[in-house]
C-alpha cells in the first residue's frame, strides 16, 4: 500500500462521519454532533473514537473542529491515534442526507493530519519508507447538479509534507444522484468531459520504490528498468502523440530519485464515451490518445527508445511489439534480480 493511499484513508477518516444520516437541526455543528451521538448509540462508531478540543459552527451547512483525535478501532493489533490540527467542513448538503440521499455537494479541508508509523492497521511506515510519522493536508470539493446530471470534482488534494502532493479534478456528464451510490452504473452511464491529475514528488518515490523493491527481494533501479522496458516495447507503430506520452512517463520513472518537476496527466475525450466503453476499446497507446485525448507532460522529458526505422524495417518491427517487449523485459528482470 503506498504512503499516498495511507494518507488518503487517514484524511478521509476525518470527514467520514459527515456521511452519516443527520437529523434536522439549527446549524451545521449541532447536526454533526447529533450524528456522532447517534452513531455511537447504534454501534456504527465506537465510543470515544472521535475527540476534539474545540468546535464552532460555520453557518447552516458547515462546522470547524480544532485538535481532533481519531482512535482506530482495536482489532487485536494496537494502532496509534491519528491527530488533525484543524478540520473544516465549509459546505455540506445536509438536506440531501436528511432524506437518506447522497450529498450533492461537499467542501472540506483537513490541516495538519499526523499519522504515526503504526496508525493504520497492518501498515508500518518505518518499514515502508523509514518514517516514524507523516504530516499532511487534505481537501475535497465536489458538486453534483442533479438537474443537468453533471458532477464536478473541483479538487481532491493530498499534500504530504516533504514527500509529495497529489491533485485531481474532473467533470463528468450523465451522473445522477443514484449513480453516486452505484459505481458500476456510473462507469456505464457517465461520460468524462475533462480530467487532470498532477503528482508532484518531493521525496516519496525515492523512499517508497527502494523499500517496495527490497520487500520483494529486488533492486529499485532494476524495477524501474523493467517498467521502462515494458513501456518501450509499446512504441512500435505508434504516432507522435502516443510516443510523447511514453517519453514523458519513462523519463519520470527514470528520474524517480530526483524528479525535475511534477507529472501532469490530462484527459479531454473528443466524444461522449462512457468509461467502461473507452477502456474496452483501448488496446494501444495510440488508442488511449485518440479515445481519451490523453496528454502527459513532464519538464524532464527526454526522447526514449530507438527512432522508428524507415520503409520495410518499420513495418517488420511494428508486427511484433510483444516480442520486443518480452526481450526488453527479460533483460530488465536480469538487472533487477537480487545480487
Amino acid at each position: 500500500m503506498s504512503i499516498t493511499r495511507i494518507l488518503g484513508r487517514g484524511a478521509v477518516a476525518g470527514v467520514v462521519f459527515c456521511w452519516l444520516a443527520l437529523p434536522a437541526a439549527a446549524d451545521g455543528l449541532s447536526r454533526f454532533e447529533a450524528a456522532i451521538k447517534e452513531a455511537e448509540k447504534s454501534g456504527q462508531m465506537p465510543p470515544n473514537a472521535l475527540a476534539y478540543k474545540s468546535a464552532k459552527t460555520l453557518g447552516d451547512s458547515g462546522f470547524a473542529l480544532e485538535d481532533v483525535v481519531l482512535t482506530p478501532p482495536d482489532k487485536g493489533a494496537k494502532s496509534e491515534p491519528i491527530t488533525i490540527k484543524r478540520l473544516m467542513v465549509e459546505d455540506f448538503d445536509f438536506d440531501a442526507v436528511d432524506k437518506k440521499l447522497p450529498p450533492n455537494f461537499i467542501k472540506v479541508r483537513a490541516e495538519g493530519i499526523v499519522i504515526g508509523a503504526k496508525s493504520i492497521e497492518g501498515v508500518d511506515l518505518a518499514d515502508l519508507g523509514g518514517l516514524d510519522k507523516v504530516t499532511a493536508d487534505f481537501q475535497l470539493d465536489y458538486r453534483l447538479d442533479p438537474e443537468h446530471k453533471t458532477m464536478s470534482l473541483n479538487r481532491l488534494e493530498i499534500d504530504v509534507a516533504g514527500l509529495a502532493r497529489l491533485d485531481f479534478s474532473m467533470i463528468l456528464d450523465g451522473v445522477s444522484a443514484d449513480d453516486m451510490n452505484k459505481p458500476d452504473a456510473a462507469m456505464n452511464n457517465a461520460t468524462l468531459r475533462t480530467a487532470t491529475l498532477t503528482f508532484d514528488d518531493r521525496s516519496l518515490l525515492g523512499k517508497a520504490v527502494p523499500a517496495a523493491a527490497k520487500m520483494q527481494g529486488g533492486d529499485a533501479d532494476g524495477w524501474v528498468q523493467m517498467g521502462a522496458a515494458l513501456l518501450d516495447g509499446m512504441r512500435a507503430g505508434q504516432g507522435p502523440a502516443a510516443l510523447a506520452v511514453l517519453d514523458a512517463v519513462v523519463s519520470y520513472m527514470n528520474d524517480y530519485k530526483h524528479p525535475q518537476g511534477p507529472l501532469r496527466i490530462t484527459l479531454n475525450p473528443p466524444g461522449k464515451t462512457s468509461a467502461a466503453s473507452a477502456m474496452a476499446d483501448i488496446k494501444t497507446p495510440d488508442d488511449a490518445v485518440k479515445a481519451l485525448g490523453l496528454v502527459v507532460s513532464y519538464a524532464g522529458t527526454k526522447p526514449q527508445g530507438a527512432p522508428p526505422a524507415a520503409g520495410g524495417a518499420a513495418k517488420e518491427e511494428a508486427v511484433s511489439p510483444a516480442a520486443a517487449a518480452a526481450a526488453a523485459a527479460a533483460a530488465a528482470m536480469k538487472a533487477a534480480a537480487p545480487k
